[in-house]
């Protein structure tokens, strides 16, 4: 992530820009990297169950999918809106984990909700400076999501959201002597800013979310949080690979599937807007696994 932020601001520099078919199929790169990050969530549901059938758990989190992507497919713009805002609320309440996390750091209430929103940068930033790519996505996604999405209005009340919560958080951190926060803030401010959109929030989702997120899972799936509590690191990353690994394989070949039957290989932008709508299906019943395990582990 640290080098699209790089590549991005060179461009201010001189540099060539980004061009948009480049943009498109690094976003698309960017949405497919991150798909594994919620392959293990079977396993997860099944322990917090108290080990339920992993095939009755397995089905029920496709079904849900599957419901989701119906939603999405039909549902017009209010389900879409309602996914979105949901995935937002789920991007910030995950960067306020992995900050306690690594830190150790407990803020306050008002604190907390600063941290998430400005950890949410390559999201809301991208969506308040929309541009060509991501706009032509958000068309392809739902007609009147593009016009919603360009909107003045909007844009204002996003960067301006954004950049208070930003503020807020830095100072906070700072203040509290947790550096790290606040250069992460940084960053995930710089990305949504200066890189194209679409590319910014991919960017973000496949190298920085779902990273984070797995290597949460690291502590707190059990057998993989034992190898690390023994110092064996690299056996509890195959660990997670393995459990992950036949989920990631079917979303995959479920996305090329979809983008396979209903996209023209002339139009790179529906191919994304279709990675995009499975993601955000996929995103629901994963949002309900991590809930859960948020409040199972306090």
């Amino acid at each position: 992530m640290f080098g699209t932020v790089v590549l991005a601001g060179a461009h201010f520099a001189g540099l060539p820009a980004i061009t948009g078919p480049v943009a498109l199929v690094v976003a698309g790169l960017g949405f497919l990297a991150g798909v594994p990050h919620g392959a293990a969530d079977h396993v997860m549901a099944a322990r917090l169950s108290g080990g339920r059938s992993m095939v009755g758990i397995a089905a029920a989190y496709a079904a849900m999918a599957a419901a989701a992507w119906a939603l999405l497919e039909w549902g017009g713009l209010p389900a879409l809106i309602v996914v979105v805002a949901l995935s937002a609320v789920h991007f910030g309440l995950g960067e306020l984990e992995v900050c306690r996390q690594l830190t150790g750091w407990q803020p306050g209430r008002l604190i907390a909700i600063a941290v998430a929103v400005a950890g949410c940068g390559a999201l809301v930033l991208p969506l308040a400076r929309s541009g060509d790519q991501l706009t032509g996505v958000a068309a392809a996604i739902s007609p009147g999501l593009a016009p919603l999405i360009s909107g003045q209005p909007l844009e204002m009340t996003l960067a301006g959201m954004w950049l208070a919560a930003a503020v807020v958080a830095v100072i906070a951190a700072v203040w509290s002597g947790h550096l790290r926060v606040a250069l992460d803030i940084v960053l995930v401010g710089a990305l949504g800013m200066l890189a194209p959109p679409l590319v910014a929030f991919a960017a973000w989702f496949g190298g920085w979310h779902a990273l984070r997120h797995c290597a949460r899972m690291l502590t707190v799936e059990p057998d993989c949080a034992a190898l690390v509590s023994s110092g064996r690191n690299r056996a509890a990353v195959l660990r997670l690979i393995r459990l992950a690994a036949l989920p990631s394989v079917a979303a995959l070949t479920t996305v090329l599937a979809l983008g396979w039957i209903t996209v023209t290989a002339s139009d790179p932008t529906v191919v994304v807007a279709e990675i995009l709508r499975l993601l955000l299906a996929l995103t629901v019943p994963h949002m309900v696994v991590v809930w859960w395990l948020d409040r199972a582990t306090g």
